[in-house]
């Protein structure tokens, strides 16, 4: 059974050895790495599109990864190292210069440099369907120093910024390659990336087919596969079938009620990557029941997440106190879950105006695990005297109500971000514009702490701010938080060299197969 204990040590395993023969945890080995090979791949859901200024899906930013670079990466244990960006400096808090690595092509033989660079900040900020938006909000101005050198102008101190940058907000896209496609970028994204592997094509409900750049910049290791397939195999069983039949050779995601099993298993390894996920349900504040601060707080009393976590997950993660994980730096282990406390739940109740209990719907995924989830959450609640019902939606139509606030109460399973501030400022800042503060919420006070974990560059200092956040969240409960998960992902044996990163993206530049 996985305590908070197993978890952090699951964390620092996580900062270990790359996967080489039968068991990640074994180092070295004497085979060396060979060119060649198709590597299969089971995701649980297509892609949405392979535009990353565009995309909001977890999904693409598994392939997005290996065709697309970022400016700067993250290490095992989320250290922030060079990518695209040989180097930066920050001269003032205002200021961040970056230097880019010369010699880079994008896959269509266009040169990677400064105006590039420019060019996807530009569009980032300004393109009507971008999805970064908030993530480069703090971004004034873009200066062009030299061919390789530019300078980001801040309208205002952003401690986070340089982790933003390691995923689709630090992804550069060929110019030639946007200007010349337009929207047509989203179906096919050949010659747009400079990374390892190269998009060939994507076959809608079949398949999606990346090859090796023979040209890629980086001498160093890989990329030793010829090609990596991805498949959309929508049933959990089926996906595991494949995998221990030798149809597949890396599952996105085990499920919990298969974990036992699969390690069981001699011709499957699992590895278990910690992740920086939070998984919640968004309490639209902006309307009916929960507009009422103690009925959202008669919900949350309601709830037994330490049952939640063992009968649904079975133990694979731990109960969320707050949006940081225990991945984070910032998780602050002092602040226990919400605890189950039925009266308080009724005193709430009262409270608020529904001594007798009230209705309302949650909005979940029609994906089984959320099925037993909410069904658990159902139950429980009904002991409160609250009765909830239940509205199954595809992601597609759980992402449009969550956007357009068509909710009372919505699963929202967030990815997570290196940086606290991708799983805090986006969620709970006031805001008039693109936003995943589905709930509505505005308070000053959050708005203060979230503004000013962001001009403070001392992580301890941060850590203090993040703490009084999470704090505040208990008592205002734009969310009801459950778990932080452990991302189980399992492979064939002769899949070598995959290292863990906690932020649950596969990169196979370093993979090959045996």
């Amino acid at each position: 059974m996985a305590t908070r204990r197993d978890f952090l040590l699951m964390c620092a395993a996580a900062s270990g050895v790359p996967l080489v023969a039968s068991d990640p945890r074994q180092a070295g080995g004497a085979d060396v790495p060979k060119k060649g090979g198709t590597l299969r791949v089971g995701f649980y859901i297509e892609a949405a599109t392979m535009d990353p200024h565009f995309s909001g899906s977890k999904i693409d930013r598994q392939v997005y990864h290996n065709i697309y670079e970022p400016l700067v990466t993250l290490d095992v244990k989320l250290g922030i190292k060079p990518g695209l960006a040989e180097s930066w400096q920050q001269p003032d808090p205002k200021t961040l210069i970056l230097r880019l690595r010369r010699g880079v092509k994008f896959h269509d033989g266009t040169d990677f440099n400064g105006e590039a660079a420019r060019f996807n900040f530009n569009r980032m900020k300004t393109e009507p369907k971008s999805v970064r938006k908030g993530e480069v909000a703090s971004i004034d101005s873009v200066d062009v120093v030299d061919a390789y050198t530019i300078k980001l102008n801040l309208k205002r101190p952003d401690a986070a910024l340089l982790a933003t940058l390691t995923d689709r907000a630090g992804m550069m896209v060929s110019p030639k390659v946007v200007q010349e496609r337009g929207s047509e970028l989203e179906r096919n994204a050949r010659g747009a990336g400079t990374g390892p592997f190269e998009f060939v094509e994507w076959v809608k409900d079949a398949h999606l087919l990346i090859k090796r750049n023979e040209s890629y910049w980086n001498k160093q290791g890989g990329p030793y596969l010829d090609r990596v397939r991805y498949r959309p195999i929508p049933d959990d069983t089926v996906k595991l079938q494949s995998l221990q039949t030798g149809e597949i050779d890396v599952m996105d995601y085990v499920q919990p009620r298969d974990v036992a099993a699969v390690r069981a298993d001699r011709n499957v390894v699992v590895v278990d990557v910690p992740s920086l996920a939070d998984f919640a349900y968004q309490l639209n504040h902006t309307r009916p029941p929960f507009a009422t601060k103690a009925l959202r707080q008669a919900v949350a009393y309601a709830l037994d997440l330490d049952q939640i976590v063992k009968g649904v997950w079975l133990n694979v993660g731990v109960p969320a106190n707050g949006p940081i994980p225990p991945t984070s730096w910032a998780y602050d282990k002092t602040i226990p879950p919400i605890k189950r406390d039925l009266a308080k739940s009724k005193a709430k109740l009262a409270e608020g105006g529904q001594a007798n209990g009230f209705t309302f719907t949650m909005t979940n995924n029609n994906i089984p695990i959320n099925v037993q989830e909410a069904e658990v959450i159902q139950a429980q609640l009904r002991e409160a005297g609250i009765t909830m019902k239940i509205k199954l939606v595809d992601s597609a139509t759980l992402i449009s109500d969550g956007n357009n606030k068509n909710f009372e109460m919505i699963s929202y399973q967030w990815s997570g971000r290196p940086d606290p501030d991708g799983n805090t400022y986006q969620f709970y800042k006031t805001t008039q514009g693109t936003s995943l503060n589905w709930s509505g919420i505005s308070n000053p006070q959050i708005d203060a702490l979230l503004d000013r974990t962001r001009e403070v560059s001392s992580q301890s200092e941060r850590r203090k701010l993040f703490s009084e956040l999470t704090k505040i969240l208990h008592e205002e409960l734009p969310m009801v938080f459950i778990i932080h998960p452990i991302e189980p992902k399992a492979f064939s044996p002769k899949v070598q060299g995959y290292e863990p990163i906690p932020d649950g993206m596969m990169r196979f530049k370093d993979v090959w197969l045996q």
